[in-house]
């Protein structure tokens, strides 16, 4: 019976994990007709110069961090993503951006996989089949009902600062899970010294990012003190480290800069009522059939780990209050600018912040009522379930999750999308654009201007706007409300003396 059980975890572990897979590789495959755009150029100006050049990595490592000064300086003071924008791919060769993609889609499943592995393997005891059923399902999710899949990841500088700043968060996040159980005086400071790495790096993310890493972080760091862990003064380390890297990013003076081009900022204390008025809203707006299904699944495979563990899942209030304040803190600095929720890339890291803490609120519910039962009718003279019982309920609400999750799937309807069903999906998306020619017409059209603007012959050039682009894609940025700044981002990206448009177009 054990192997028979063993064997259907499995068989739900590919299942899932397929699901995955086939809904990514037309993402991954359209990500070879994309093109660089908009602030891909401005953050890259003196590493793709440096590039041009010399030819000469340490010259361009050089370049980046001049940039980066430069820019906290002048316009924020998030350092990482300042740092890593600007190494878009397409400084390399204009050939190269199809990197985005797989760095950004790529770095969010794995370090999802890896927080799961923590969270679900060492703290609940779930099994290696059934967090890899977890992970599909959750990454499938995830990905396929994203707010905004080009910003997400198709678009280096915008998913560098967002997706995968987050991604590395949630790395980082489970590191602090893996760390409590490290032992071995070596191998300690070994993972100490990774963890402070992390954690630099998560300081100079967005601040939406950053200030959600501080609470939660903080929070963890309280509980450490509670449980009287051995490791509780290492983890207020980390913290502090944390919140003095995210006063060191906020302190930056380009961040006043930036602010003179917002309009409508508002008091701190307005920003934290809206933040959970809006964080509620979100919550309501998010919460679909699809994620409702995955939710089911997941708690359907967590049942046997959550009836063996030692967690009492005692507080369930207050354990859902905690998550109901983490998601909604991390709208407040938007809020606080002037920029009311931020742009897709923003909602997305909501969106994916969202899927986390849901995932974690109903394992604890689950746990509660599993607690809550056996207290209350251990005693009852209540009829054996039988194991075959147990399994046939359980392969029922498997079903049921998947009956809800293709009717999900079948009704998705997408804010400003004019029809309903898979193909407003990611992977759907990206499906219709390869199948149409729709990607590879694009592509042609953008390798033409590419052409142009790397002749050097040329220095006087003039383009034409490329209207039909893939919905995954950010488009052209010669569309944009702000043409004038675009065309002076392509004239000193190409060493050019002057970039027009088309007669008619301007």
């Amino acid at each position: 019976m054990t192997e028979r059980r063993s064997l259907s975890r499995r068989m739900i572990a590919f299942l899932c994990v397929a699901l995955l897979l086939a809904s990514i590789a037309p993402m991954l495959t359209l990500s070879f007709y994309n093109h660089a755009f908009y602030d891909d150029y401005g953050f890259s100006l003196l590493t793709h110069q440096a590039w041009q050049n010399t030819g000469s990595p340490i010259d361009v490592l050089q370049a980046a961090l001049e940039n980066t000064i430069g820019i906290r300086h002048t316009w924020e003071g998030t350092y990482t993503t300042s740092f890593i924008s600007t190494f878009q791919p397409a400084i390399f060769g204009e050939d190269a951006y199809w990197v985005t993609t797989f760095l950004l889609l790529g770095t969010l499943l794995l370090s999802l996989f890896y927080f799961l592995r923590q969270s679900l393997h060492i703290l609940l005891g779930m099994d290696s089949a059934s967090v890899a059923a977890a992970f599909g399902i959750l990454g499938f999710v995830m990905v396929q009902f994203v707010p905004d899949a080009g910003e997400s990841f198709y678009w280096f500088n915008g998913g560098v600062a967002y997706t995968l700043l987050w991604s590395l968060m949630l790395a980082t996040a489970g590191a602090w899970i893996r760390f409590a159980g490290i032992h071995g005086r070596g191998k300690t400071i070994a993972f100490y010294l990774l963890l402070l790495v992390l954690t630099i790096l998560v300081g100079g993310a967005k601040y939406t990012t950053a200030l959600f890493a501080v609470l939660a972080a903080s929070c963890a760091t309280v509980f450490a003190f509670i449980r009287k862990h051995p490791k509780k003064w290492a983890y207020l380390s980390l913290t502090v480290f944390l919140i003095a890297c995210f006063i060191f990013s906020i302190s930056a003076p380009g961040n006043a800069v930036r602010a003179k081009t917002l309009s409508g900022g508002m008091s701190p204390v307005k920003a934290v009522i809206e933040a959970v008025y809006f964080g509620l809203a979100l919550l309501g707006h998010s919460i679909t059939l699809p994620l409702i299904a995955v939710l089911v699944v997941l708690v359907a495979l967590a049942l046997p780990a959550l009836e063996k563990s030692h967690y009492r899942f005692a507080h369930p209030l207050w354990f859902t209050l905690a998550v109901l304040a983490l998601f909604s803190a991390q709208l407040a600095p938007t809020l606080y600018t002037g920029n009311y929720l931020g742009d897709g890339r923003v909602l997305n890291t909501y969106y994916f912040t969202l899927v986390i803490l849901l995932a974690q609120l109903a394992l604890y519910w689950a746990g509660f009522i599993l607690r809550t039962g056996k207290r209350y009718f251990s005693q009852a003279a209540l009829p054996v379930v039988s194991q075959t019982k147990t399994n046939h309920i359980r392969i029922a609400a498997l079903l049921v999750a998947a009956v809800l999750l293709i009717v999900g799937c079948v009704s998705y309807h997408p804010d400003g999308s004019a029809s309903y069903g898979p193909q407003n999906m990611a992977g759907g998306s990206a499906l219709r654009s390869l199948i149409s020619g729709q990607a590879a017409d694009y592509d042609a059209a953008m390798d033409q201007r590419d052409a142009v603007l790397n002749d050097e012959a040329q220095t006087a050039v003039i383009l034409t706007p490329i209207t039909d682009a893939p919905a995954s894609f950010m488009g052209d940025a010669l569309t944009s409300d702000n043409l004038d700044y675009v065309l002076s981002l392509y004239a000193e990206y190409y060493d050019k003396a002057v970039v027009q448009l088309t007669q008619g177009d301007e």
